[in-house]
């Protein structure tokens, strides 16, 4: 089942012609990649960054710009087949200049008018209903315990990877470090741990949809839309635990790691032998290791951005 908001398309077509006064950048460049632009292609800055008065992407796709313009997922984005053709994708370099005081989804309506204005783009909105699951306790009850968090401790702030790089190991084998994050290890067997730290089941469930394509190997990047996950687990506290289970996406990235040497034929890299591992798949992990079960569900409603048409080559400066 499907349905459009026909309201939204009424609306669109009214800002189409006249973009939000206050909601476009001050100043912003848009074009082409070219070579000169070298790595790491980092994308920073904006609302609840350490830099909120400027926006640089020095490398990014037109599916990632809609997906941060709307706050979507990629999959959550449907429109001509070069959007998803990473093969032969178009990539931007994008630095914008950003009004003060300028929030979170003005920021995203000034991407929104960026794409319009620079890019031709025309859209409107579905919301399709999908299959998906529902997290709910088992029985026995849940195997972790509500915590108390750490006190200080910044709930929005992005992770720092230096902080978890000179952290020493915790007994779980997790850099010891406090406040709410989420960590994962992977090896070459497909084998994943993720320590989810002082997390919601809110938290918990945003993800667990993606986590669950990548564990059967139809992740979003190989063009699969991801189930998504409904907390009804009725839990509404803090909770530390780690999650282990096999992740068939992690296995098929490390067959295709560097082969030794790096003398292959295909300039090093090469399908690499992986013992298929014989960790639990996500729903056993679920339920054995947290006391938690996912109840599939027929239908669970989800936004989708339709691109109607939209320019590979943005206008000129």
């Amino acid at each position: 089942m499907r349905w459009i908001d026909f309201c939204s398309v009424a609306l669109l077509a009214l800002n189409l012609a006249t973009p939000v006064h206050g909601q476009t950048f001050d100043a912003a460049s848009v074009k082409l990649t070219g070579p000169e632009v070298q790595q790491p292609y980092t994308i920073t800055g904006g609302p609840g960054t350490n830099d909120p008065g400027r926006f640089r992407a020095p490398r990014i796709s037109m599916s990632t710009l809609l997906a941060r313009a709307f706050n979507v997922s990629i999959d959550q984005i449907t429109g001509p087949p070069w959007l998803h053709d990473v093969a032969h994708a178009n990539y931007y370099t994008i630095v914008a200049t950003i009004p003060p005081g300028t929030t979170k989804e003005q920021f995203q309506k000034m991407l929104q008018n960026l794409l319009v204005e620079r890019f031709h783009l025309v859209f409107h909105r579905e919301v399709r209903d999908f299959p998906g699951y529902e997290l709910v306790v088992d029985k026995g009850g849940p195997k972790f315990a509500e915590i108390t968090p750490t006190e200080g401790a910044n709930v929005g702030a992005a992770p720092d990877v230096r902080i978890l790089l000179d952290a020493p190991a915790a007994s779980d084998g997790f850099p010891k470090v406090p406040g709410p994050r989420t960590m994962s290890q992977s090896g070459r067997d497909g084998t994943t741990r993720t320590k989810y730290q002082e997390r919601t089941m809110t938290e918990f469930v945003a993800n667990l949809g993606f986590v669950i394509g990548s564990s059967q190997g139809k992740g979003a990047l190989e063009g699969f839309l991801q189930p998504r996950v409904v907390d009804k687990t009725g839990l509404t506290g803090r909770y530390t635990f780690v999650l282990e289970y096999h992740d068939e996406g992690s296995a098929n990235l490390a067959r295709m790691l560097p082969a030794s040497g790096g003398n292959s034929e295909a300039g090093g890299f090469a399908p690499v032998a992986v013992d298929p591992g014989t960790g639990p798949n996500i729903f056993t992990a679920i339920q054995k290791q947290l006391g938690l079960r996912l109840d599939k569900v027929a239908a669970v409603p989800l936004a989708m951005i339709i691109v109607e048409s939209v320019d590979k080559v943005p206008t000129e400066n």
